[in-house]
């Protein structure tokens, strides 16, 4: 390329040589078109090094976050082991913050409860290759709804199509949406619900009632456990954002009352889940088993930031009864 440009210019100098100011122009032109030349090389050079970093980057940071990862859930194993009692948040591993580093790159990692949520997935009873619906989970999910300020008919809506996206059969609860509303002309995607318990919280953007339901202020303290539908709440790691998810369960709507209750909690946590319950009136009308000491549930929160790229680790695990470690939900973002 240089030498073609090289060879014009020479001729063209040749072809001018009696022509005032040609020489001055052409060659500033030659300058012009070299640098936009030399412009082009160096971006296309620079965007093949930042790719390459960034490879370099994805590749060590992966390899990272699933060590920590490992490490974390040791060290769950670990802790649980030892102390199977009680979990409280200001055991050192709720509350601290875990640190991993190489040379040029430093990863965070926190761990924190994961059982103090709704799953919604508790609101079915798989039997005989069917679901059928836990009265006293749907009640309860009822009442959290309404101190969120939903009304009836978005409430029986929600809980419809959320029935509805599991059950077997295709015929639609009276608020519900069965195959037709996500396979039909009106539909955006054509899909079919999925007749099986939900893997992801997002799942529920399907519902026709999320067209007029914010997403994010209904999500506040739901979840979803794949396929699982245990629920527990860890008295001992309740902060006051589960106010509304312990009111509801109780059937309480004194909202002051139940968070000072949860911002009372003695700094070693309660050691009896009748001590705690007894401050509600009517706690003996709902599920104790519901109620635990401890938790075999946690996320995994990994954060890596470099100079000029990042990297998450959200991980959800579960520990059974055997401490065994089970990955039920991992997810990267690079």
């Amino acid at each position: 390329m240089g030498n073609l440009i090289l060879g014009w210019f020479i001729q063209t100098l040749r072809n001018s040589m009696n022509k005032p100011g040609v020489i001055l122009i052409t060659t500033l032109l030659i300058i012009m078109v070299m640098s936009l030349i030399s412009v082009q090389i160096s971006k296309n050079f620079y965007i093949s090094l930042s790719r390459e970093a960034y490879l370099d980057f994805k590749t060590l940071s992966y390899q990272m976050l699933i060590s920590s990862e490992g490490q974390a859930i040791q060290s769950l194993q670990k802790e649980l082991k030892s102390q199977q009692e009680k979990l409280t948040l200001h055991d050192p591993l709720l509350k601290n913050t875990f640190y991993y580093e190489n040379d040029s790159m430093l990863l965070e990692l926190k761990i924190s409860d994961a059982v103090n949520c709704f799953n919604l997935n508790s609101l079915f009873e798989p039997a005989d290759n069917t679901f059928n619906v836990a009265l006293a989970q749907r009640k309860w999910l009822e009442r959290y709804l309404r101190l969120k300020f939903l009304n009836e008919s978005d409430i029986e809506s929600f809980i419809d199509q959320l029935i509805d996206w599991v059950d077997l059969d295709n015929q639609p609860r009276n608020f519900g949406a069965e195959n037709y509303f996500y396979i039909g002309p009106a539909s955006i995607t054509p899909q079919f619900t999925p007749k099986r318990l939900l893997v992801d919280l997002s799942e529920i953007k399907n519902f026709p009632i999320m067209q007029t339901v914010s997403f994010d202020d209904l999500s506040t303290n739901l979840c979803v456990v794949p396929d699982s539908s245990k629920q527990f709440l860890n008295i001992n790691s309740l902060t006051s954002e589960d106010t509304m998810l312990v009111a509801s369960f109780f059937n309480n709507d004194n909202l002051e009352l139940v968070e000072s209750q949860i911002i009372d909690m003695p700094r070693q946590g309660y050691d009896s889940i009748d001590f705690f319950a007894e401050f509600f009136s009517r706690s003996k009308d709902y599920p104790a088993q519901v109620l635990s000491l401890n938790s075999k549930s946690f996320h995994l929160h990994g954060k890596i930031v470099n100079e000029n790229f990042s990297a998450n680790l959200d991980t959800l695990v579960i520990l059974d009864l055997s401490n065994s470690a089970v990955i039920a939900r991992r997810t990267f973002n690079f």
